[in-house]
């Protein structure tokens, strides 16, 4: 659980980082509020779509579309308070990439990088991994483990034929 919740987190870096910089690009490194949300809301959609378990899977769509869903809302919930709370300035300066007085909370790139990442850490960590050797190992075996306890029934039912059935094969036998 801990290898999918780092890989979630480095997931959601790259997502955020990715789309803030096209902000940056864009001449919007520290947008008004209305295009941080916007963007905030989008980087939810994207990183719901990509973490967890992708829309490109089997029989993922659904999953991936609440995902995507309900991270634009955490997006833009996350972007709240990261422009409240996160108002320490840069620690580091990025160049011609950010401008003066930019905080962690206002700056694109970090603040879209830090809401994907724990949406990706979230939505990875609570993904279940795939088992690929499952199939394979119970390809001999004909139960599940949901329709053991019926197998395992009927089993025992067989038992219970056989053992009503010994009589009469020694009644016949006389």
């Amino acid at each position: 659980m801990l290898g999918r919740l780092l890989i979630g987190i480095v997931k959601g870096l790259i997502v955020g980082s990715l789309l803030g910089f096209g902000l940056v690009k864009l001449g919007m490194a520290m947008p008004i509020a209305i295009v941080a949300y916007l963007a905030a809301a989008v980087t939810g959609v994207v990183i719901g779509l990509v973490a967890g378990k992708p829309i490109w899977a089997k029989d993922a769509k659904i999953e991936a579309g609440m995902k995507a869903f309900v991270g634009a809302l955490l997006g833009v919930g996350l972007m709240a308070a990261a422009r409240n709370w996160l108002s320490m300035p840069l620690p580091f300066a990025l160049g011609p990439l950010s401008p003066e007085g930019a905080t962690i909370g206002g700056f694109a790139m970090t603040s879209l990088a830090a809401i994907a990442a724990v949406l990706g850490g979230f939505y990875d960590a609570d993904n279940d991994a795939p088992d690929e050797e499952a199939p394979a190992a119970s390809a001999g075996k004909s139960e599940s483990k949901k329709g053991s306890r019926i197998a395992a029934a009927e089993a025992h039912g067989d038992e219970d034929e056989e053992l009503a059935s010994e009589p009469d094969k020694k009644r016949s036998k006389k």
